[in-house]
């Protein structure tokens, strides 16, 4: 079940898009499967996922349109510094809120699970 309601998500990013369920279900389910278990408080768990909601929403269309000073429609892009988490404010916030260091790992490496294989020789 999402800890954040679109209202609160709105509350920090402006989009054109009414429906962001999808969105906050995405956002939900990193936040129940990387750090559920890392001892972060719910309070804290529903600030990292409101921020990851921001982040999937702003990956989904980083354009922001604006008017220039003559009226001359301009972009500009979010997201230029990083890939991954540190794509956009959002996400470096989300690392940010993470005191577990959980996103911050992820963010550095890539989500990876390791496997290991020992072999035993037969003689």
């Amino acid at each position: 079940m999402p800890r954040v309601t679109d209202a609160e998500v709105f509350a920090i990013i402006d989009t054109t898009l009414t429906d962001i369920d999808v969105f906050i279900n995405t956002a939900n389910m990193m936040v129940t499967s990387w750090l559920e278990t890392a001892g972060l408080t719910d309070e804290t768990l529903k600030e990292i996922e409101r921020y990851l909601v921001a982040h999937v929403l702003s990956v989904n269309d980083p354009r922001a349109k604006s008017m220039g000073i003559s009226g001359a429609p301009y972009e500009s892009y979010q997201g230029q510094w990083g890939k991954g988490l540190e794509g956009t404010s959002y996400g470096q916030m989300a690392i940010l809120l993470d005191t577990s260091g959980t996103l911050n790992q992820i963010a550095k490496d890539g989500y990876k699970k390791s496997a290991s294989l020992n072999m035993i020789g037969y003689h």
